[in-house]
């Protein structure tokens, strides 16, 4: 006797419930699984599984882009296909009309002998390609400011910085678990920019991948990107300083201490859940402070001293530094701020705004209009 027994994965609370096993009749024919082309060879979570979890992602991935109905998969276990699931999900921000799936097992004996995945889509094929053409669309207005030519640093900091600039974090936003909120709506949250974070820089030919886990204890998302031959993570939510300080008053400026960090910085306050294997980030070539020079591994006063007041003098409306660790943090705040030397390099200067990132160790000062 054939068994069959259903289940549901949605993707916005990530978890499957089973449903009760029901017989069903011999008769019906189930379709033998197809295997299809791989189009996803240099996708990250896809070059991190096995070829089993390989063939059943390709034909995931070929059911939700061909929208058909559903389709036979050839893993007969189900933490494959949730495991497939989340990888196709990663590799790919752009999978707007999907929100999740559900699955039916058939069994024999208490053997399985298939699995049908089904997806859940949240609009038809028409209303999806009508949406892809004004995603697009806003996409490459955003994206004129950049060359094609340019370094993969500035293609993914001008990704970073456009998202923060042109979308605001707003838990109540339509469409927010996924591009939609960003391209449409311009208001999102951590999966939408993401998303949306991974779909600009697939178009600039920069590699991404959509990393899950948890941030300060709570559900988020963030980028895992390759950028001139190293690995990096970049939070773009993180790096919107409004969902930071959650003051209305205050004006939204870029937070770069988020942009092209390695394993050791985001794991202060990260932790990646992903199913798939992800690379130890060690290089900081790329780390906005480090590229821009602002970054310091010593106490040298007067180069810092000096670097302070050139920003004063050029009339910037603020500066960020970087530290290496947090000892020498605490020695520059300690000198430049509570022992007031800052006066010593920035002449006439009477007063300032600054802010404080102990995890990341960077120090902002925001020059008061003189």
């Amino acid at each position: 006797m054939l068994i069959a027994a259903t289940g549901i994965f949605l993707v916005a609370s990530y978890f499957i419930q089973n449903y009760t096993n029901k017989e069903i009749d011999l008769n019906p024919m189930v379709d033998e699984p197809v295997v299809v082309e791989s189009v996803s060879y240099d996708r990250y979570a896809y070059q991190h599984l096995n070829d089993e979890t390989k063939v059943t992602y390709d034909q995931i991935y070929n059911c939700m882009t061909e929208y058909s109905e559903k389709i036979t998969v050839s893993t007969k276990d189900n933490s494959t296909l949730q495991k497939a699931y989340e990888a196709v999900m990663a590799d790919y921000g752009d999978l707007f009309w999907v929100n999740g799936y559900k699955y039916n097992t058939y069994t024999s004996d208490d053997k399985v002998v298939s699995i049908e995945f089904w997806p859940k889509y949240t609009m038809s094929k028409d209303q999806r390609d009508v949406y892809k053409a004004s995603i697009e669309a806003t996409a490459d207005e955003w994206l004129s400011g950049i060359s094609q030519d340019a370094s993969d640093f500035k293609k993914a900091l001008y990704v970073f910085e456009t998202l923060i600039e042109n979308v605001d974090y707003n838990t109540d936003s339509e469409e927010n678990q996924n591009i939609l909120s960003v391209f449409l709506y311009r208001s999102t949250v951590c999966q939408g920019y993401a998303d949306a974070a991974w779909y600009l820089l697939d178009k600039l030919g920069i590699k991404s991948t959509v990393i899950t886990g948890t941030a300060n204890g709570e559900s988020h998302a963030w980028n895992l990107v390759y950028l001139d031959g190293a690995y990096y993570y970049m939070d773009v939510t993180w790096g919107n300083s409004k969902y930071l300080d959650g003051n209305n008053d205050t004006a939204k400026r870029v937070n770069y201490a988020y942009f092209a960090m390695t394993t050791e910085e985001i794991s202060q306050n990260h932790v990646i859940t992903v199913d798939f294997e992800v690379p130890e980030c060690l290089s900081n070539a790329d780390n906005f402070f480090v590229h821009e020079g602002l970054y310091y591994d010593w106490f040298g006063v007067d180069s810092i001293g000096n670097r302070l007041a050139q920003s004063y003098n050029n009339g910037e409306a603020e500066i960020s530094l970087k530290f290496s660790n947090s000892d020498l943090y605490s020695k520059v705040i300690n000198y430049f701020i509570d022992e007031n030397h800052l006066s010593d390099y920035c002449r006439g200067i009477n007063s300032v705004y600054y802010l404080l990132d102990e995890n990341a160790n960077v120090l902002t000062i925001q020059w008061v209009k003189r």
